[in-house]
């Protein structure tokens, strides 16, 4: 499969949310272009979990 996969993670302060982020964040295939969290809107990824290392988008308002 070379098509990369757009991904978007709602809940992505919680521990799954985390968990999830750090595997598809080393899957070749796999590209996040969005962080949904309520109360974390504005921070980054490395404020919650230092092992991430790779740069993500800040989080953003999850919209219903």
């Amino acid at each position: 499969m070379k098509d990369s996969l757009n991904i978007a993670i709602a809940g992505a302060t919680g521990y799954v949310g985390l968990e999830l982020i750090k595997i598809l964040s080393n899957h070749p295939n796999a590209n996040i272009l969005y962080l949904c969290a309520q109360k974390s809107i504005g921070k980054s990824i490395n404020s919650l979990d230092k092992s991430i290392k790779k740069n993500f988008l800040k989080y953003q308002k999850f919209l219903k």
